[in-house]
Order: structure tokens, then C-alpha cells, then sequence
């Protein structure tokens, strides 16, 4: 029986590694972290972080690289429930704001074997307590870069996805991930002043 080997991906256009190109991209867009590229060839785990602002809410953008022998579904879901629980809103202001989801925490399982990668990440997707929670499989041998599917994500997650492949180099122009989070919160803002203005007008006529 013949062995069937990884073929390495289109979306690989230089000599670098997935994770090495990716971590070269978020210093070049104002990430920063402690430790280098080396660092987490010894401990297994880096974090890059970005304030961000939006709208009139601070947050961050946060990438975890955290490598891993072994991956599967219980994995996957514990990393997803730990992580959202760790940088979901604390304080009363924070929550307040959440709807904004003004931090996007991006968690890249970076898996130390040579096969491919098919797991279905949407379902591991997290939105709560103002926190985006997206995870990542990187499998640097290959380069291979599995995301959540596109196709059946809409509205503020699509972006963010789209964002992470601008900085892979697979999307030509740059994309402003919080742009349709921000549309979203003015519409409610909207419709919430007008059922007010509704029910001012009512008490007034009645």
C-alpha cells in the first residue's frame, strides 16, 4: 500500500514556516511580546498582544501560540473554555461594553507532527463577556494553516478570520476586523433610541 505524503500548501509562498511568518507579521503590524521566536522553541508557549480601540471601548488583540504533541476534540474545547474565561470582561464597565467584543484573542495550536489537519473549528468559536475566541491549528512541518470555516460564518467573525489570512499573506488587501462589530452597536443604538423616542411620543399623546 502506498504511502500518501502532505503536500505542502499554495499558501506557503516563502521559505518560512507558517508560524515563524506569522509571528514576523504581527511584530510588522505593532504586536508585541516578551519573549522571541526562540523562547518558544523552549517553553512551547508565546503570547503577541495589540491595544486596540474601538469605538469608545478599549481592548486587545491577542495571539497564543502554544505547542502541542497531541490534538483532538476534548483539547480543542478545554483550550476554548480556558481562554475565553481568562480574558473575558472582569469589571462592571468592561461588561457594560461587551457587545462591542473589542478583544479578539486568536489561540494558534501549533502541533509538532508531519500529517494534515481537518478538524472542524466552528464550533469552538466563543463570543462572550466582550471576548472573540477564535482557535487556529498551525502544522509548521507542512505548512498547513487550518481556520474555522468562512462559508458558514457571517458578521463579525468572518473579518477576523479574513484578518489572520491578511497577515499569512493569503489576502492581498487589509482588513479592519472590528469595522462591522462597530456598524452593529450604532444600528442597536439606533433602534434602541427610536423605541424610547416611541414611547416618550405615546406617554405624551396618551
Amino acid at each position: 500500500m502506498q504511502d500518501l505524503k502532505a503536500e505542502k500548501p499554495t499558501e506557503s509562498p516563502d521559505r518560512f514556516d507558517c508560524v515563524t511568518r506569522l509571528m514576523q507579521r504581527l511584530r510588522e503590524e505593532g504586536f508585541t511580546s516578551d519573549l522571541t521566536e526562540e523562547d518558544f522553541q523552549m517553553s512551547g508557549e508565546v503570547i503577541f498582544r495589540r491595544d486596540e480601540k474601538i469605538a469608545f471601548s478599549s481592548g486587545e488583540t491577542v495571539f497564543i501560540f502554544t505547542r502541542t504533541p497531541e490534538l483532538n476534540e476534548r483539547i480543542l474545547r478545554q483550550s476554548s473554555e480556558s481562554v475565553a474565561n481568562t480574558y473575558r470582561a472582569k469589571s462592571a464597565g468592561q461588561k457594560m461594553l461587551s457587545v462591542l467584543q473589542s478583544t479578539t484573542v486568536y489561540h494558534c495550536l501549533v502541533t509538532t507532527t508531519e500529517q494534515p489537519h481537518n478538524e472542524l473549528l466552528n464550533q469552538f468559536i466563543t463570543r462572550s463577556g466582550g471576548v472573540t475566541f477564535i482557535p487556529v491549528i498551525m502544522v509548521p512541518a507542512i505548512n498547513q494553516v487550518v481556520y474555522p470555516n468562512l462559508e458558514e460564518k457571517i458578521g463579525t467573525i468572518r473579518p477576523r478570520i479574513e484578518y489572520l489570512q491578511f497577515l499569512l499573506s493569503e489576502r492581498r488587501e487589509k482588513v479592519n476586523m472590528h469595522s462591522q462589530t462597530v456598524q452593529a452597536f450604532y444600528v442597536s443604538m439606533a433602534v434602541i433610541a427610536l423605541l424610547l423616542l416611541a414611547v416618550g411620543f405615546s406617554f405624551v399623546a396618551g
